[in-house]
């Protein structure tokens, strides 16, 4: 066995080592020169990208299976998920912050921000991100932070989703139906069709799942019913597109029951909930005038947060009855944007974003209400240059001023009212990158970018006089952070990255505990220190395909590793293509995680999946997929808030498996 296992190591070790061939650098082009739209607002060729950048191309996702857009993200270098089971949370080179609503990496659906200011129980990469993923193009993830372009929430990354374009066909579509283990139902749909230069597409889904039963001994010995962690989700998006315009809308609604009973709510009572609704529209403009490339852009969102519990008094003292949440966050938007060459090798991009927002919340039990409300604008101006002499040479400059300008913010309780005043919190992130290649075959990146995060509304104003308080002098976040990185391709079609970061990141938000079961949101007094060594390989030949990736990672905070910290995450998936089958498989390891100050932390975990696609017709027909996740029953053990306690941490469900039928038409 050990033999065989050295032979295989000599094999690539061979493989790699070989002069790269005509073909091998068609395959360099085919991946180096695939369209990105993330890094620079603007569609280029990856190479030319000034970012840390992964796509996952549209038949990845569909050999795979992945459901949502976390699974598919788990995998991706420098990337993790951590499951409560209520949210997916996403972490980045190593690090998931515990209680972070994912407002620290910007998810973008074709090129719409889907993070809003307040984020309250909002994460966008579990089922509340709502679309099916065998309806998306590819996934453009880029790691380190890009505030330059985007200011708040491009923090730690960037993940831009782009769906499908439409058909020039009259009128085409599919429908997809899944089932699954733990009751799971979920229809999907695709409807389209061209009038002249006009196209539109449709794309619909909803799924439910009656859930698994859970035990959580830090609560009591029962075992709870499957119905108590039962969700729904519903969701549509339309986007209709001509020359040089698109008009999109989308619509979101998930509910979930929380088995968990966190925030000291009654174990086992089927009032705990949440629920999150997401609305918004936008419409582009991109005329060319002159020669100068414009972008005009007007868009308007309604991201809610509900929640509800039930208290009986035990374990929140001196709280009985029904608990209800609302956390409505509106805004009106428009961003002006000008792309002007200068010259054959210098290109300047110059714009600005603006954004009102009205928040409105309240909480309480019955009539008893907390209210909290807040009018506030988003904004951010920004200007990058990108200069390329030769074909070989591009280098970057750019600089972006954030602001966040709170109008009025009050506490209305009873007929008591809190006023914290008019506010303003600004920020420069500063972006440099140089990107040279060498050879035909390889490419070398240096980047240094900053990122810049406002304290979310819920952070900085929300209290429901039980829980949480407020904190109108919580500071902004920022980071710095400078990596090289160096991109070859090998012989026998391969090709790989290797990259070293170094990050400082100030002014960590964290929720703490105060006593009496009461939480507020503060500032770490001592910076956080991350450092990562990433590695990354792909090839595509014969029908085959493969990934693999590999992090070391540490984050530290006054000499200590820092909680829910991974020193080492790494996958590797595989595919054979022949005829209309496709067989994939994919492996993950993550290493294990220390948890707060005097509770356990999570072991390491290695999670197998596998999956069948069979499509005929020439790739038109009717198609199936069968997939296994957590093949091995592993059972990935995740750390949790606070919110929980005394829970500290939870199980994934285990081996699960799933059934899709597609039916093109």
């Amino acid at each position: 066995m050990r033999c065989r296992y050295a032979f295989a190591g000599a094999s690539l070790v061979s493989l790699l080592a070989q002069d790269p061939t005509l073909d091998d650098l068609n395959d360099l082009k085919n991946v180096l020169d695939q369209p990105v739209q993330v890094a620079s607002k603007r569609t280029q060729r990856l190479k030319e990208a000034p970012a840390d950048i992964t796509v996952l191309r549209g038949e990845d996702l569909a050999s795979l299976g992945y459901r949502t857009l976390g699974e598919a993200l788990g995998g991706v270098l420098g990337f993790r998920t951590s499951q409560d089971r209520a949210y997916a949370g996403l972490g980045a080179r190593g690090l998931y912050v515990l209680g972070d609503q994912n407002t620290r990496v910007l998810i973008l659906l074709d090129g719409h921000a889907l993070n809003g200011p307040a984020e309250v129980g909002s994460s966008k990469v579990g089922e509340d991100f709502g679309l099916a993923l065998d309806q998306v193009e590819r996934i453009e993830i880029v790691r380190g932070p890009a505030s330059s372009l985007y200011g708040n929430n491009a923090f730690l990354g960037m993940v831009n989703v782009v769906t499908r374009e439409p058909g020039n066909r009259p009128f085409s579509g599919e429908a997809t139906a899944t089932l699954g283990s733990n009751g799971l139902a979920e229809f999907g749909g695709r409807l389209g069709g061209a009038l002249g230069a006009t196209r539109w597409q449709a794309l619909l889904s909803g799924m439910g799942r009656k859930g698994t039963e859970t035990r959580f001994p830090e609560l009591g010995p029962e075992t709870l019913p499957a119905t108590l962690d039962r969700e729904a989700r519903q969701s549509a998006y339309l986007k209709v597109q001509g020359r040089d315009w698109t008009a999109v809308g989308y619509a979101m609604d998930r509910t979930q029951r929380l088995s968990s009973a966190p925030f000291n709510s009654v174990h086992g009572s089927a009032a705990n909930r949440y629920e999150n609704r997401l609305l918004f529209a936008e419409g582009r403009y991109t005329p060319t005038l002159g020669g100068v490339e414009t972008l005009l852009r007007v868009f308007g969102d309604r991201n809610e947060f509900r929640s509800s519990f039930d208290y009986d008094g035990l374990r929140q003292t001196n709280t009985t009855g029904a608990y209800g949440e609302q956390d409505p966050n509106c805004s009106l938007g428009g961003e002006a944007q000008a792309r002007v060459r200068a010259g054959a090798s210098l290109l300047v991009t110059l714009g600005t974003e603006q954004s009102w927002q009205h928040y409105n919340g309240s909480a309480g039990m019955g009539s008893d209400l907390v209210r909290t409300q807040v009018r506030h604008r988003v904004g951010n101006a920004y200007l990058q240059g990108e200069w390329t002499p030769t074909d070989t040479f591009t280098a970057l400059a750019g600089l972006q001023e954030s602001a966040w300008t709170v109008g009025s913010a009050r506490t209305l309780a009873g007929a008591n009212t809190l006023e914290y005043g008019a506010s303003t919190l600004r920020g420069v992130t500063p972006r440099l990158g140089l990107i040279w290649q060498p050879t035909a075959v390889d490419i070398l990146k240096v980047l240094y970018g900053g990122g810049y995060r406002n304290p979310t509304i819920f952070e900085r104003y929300y209290t429901d006089l039980i829980t949480f308080t407020v904190n109108p002098g919580l500071l902004p976040e920022r980071i710095t952070t400078l990596q090289g990185i160096w991109v070859r391709v090998w012989g026998a079609g391969f090709q790989s990255q290797v990259s070293a970061s170094r990050s400082v990141w100030k002014h960590l938000v964290q929720p703490m505990n105060l006593g009496g079961g009461l939480q507020q949101s503060q500032n770490a007094g001592q910076d956080l220190l991350g450092t990562a060594l990433e590695a990354e390989l792909q090839g595509r030949w014969g029908g085959w395909s493969l990934y693999a990736q590999a992090g070391g990672y540490r984050w530290e905070q006054d000499g200590r590793t820092f909680p829910n910290t991974a020193g080492f995450q790494g996958s590797f998936r595989i595919s054979r293509h022949w005829g209309p089958w496709t067989l994939s498989g994919e492996v993950r390891q993550l290493g294990p995680r220390a948890g707060l100050a005097a509770t356990p932390g999570a072991p390491a975990a290695t999670v197998l999946r596998c999956a069948a696609r069979w499509q005929g017709a020439d790739g038109t027909g009717p198609w199936a997929r069968i997939t296994v996740e957590d093949a091995g029953q592993a059972r990935r053990v995740d750390l949790v808030a606070t919110d929980y306690a005394p829970i500290t941490r939870m199980a994934a469900d285990g081996r699960t498996l799933f059934l899709t039928l597609g039916f093109p038409f």
